[in-house]
């Protein structure tokens, strides 16, 4: 490996990890505070079926959290495999 992509090898695992730290501290966060929900009934002979479009278990910002540590893990495993192939053509 030259100098250039050992520096480049290492500023993507300085970005994986930032990425994946970054997510966890939003997941930490947006489980510390309490999710409000609200009660959906139907209403009687409208011949029409309710449903709330954007509804899940998780809050916004845990999904958000998941996905930004999701991106930090796939950098490190792209990392993961650039050193892999950088090792075996040396």
């Amino acid at each position: 490996m030259t100098r250039r992509d050992h520096l480049t090898s290492r500023l993507v695992l300085a970005a994986a990890l930032a990425v994946m730290v970054v997510g966890i501290v939003i997941l930490a966060v947006a489980a510390s505070r309490p999710v409000s929900s609200g009660w959906f009934a139907y209403a009687p002979l409208s011949g029409t079926t309710f449903t709330a479009a954007g509804v899940h278990v998780l809050s916004t910002a845990s999904l958000v959290g998941a996905g930004v540590v999701v991106v930090g893990l796939l950098l490190l495993a792209g990392w993961l495999g650039y050193r892999q192939g950088a090792r075996r053509r040396s």
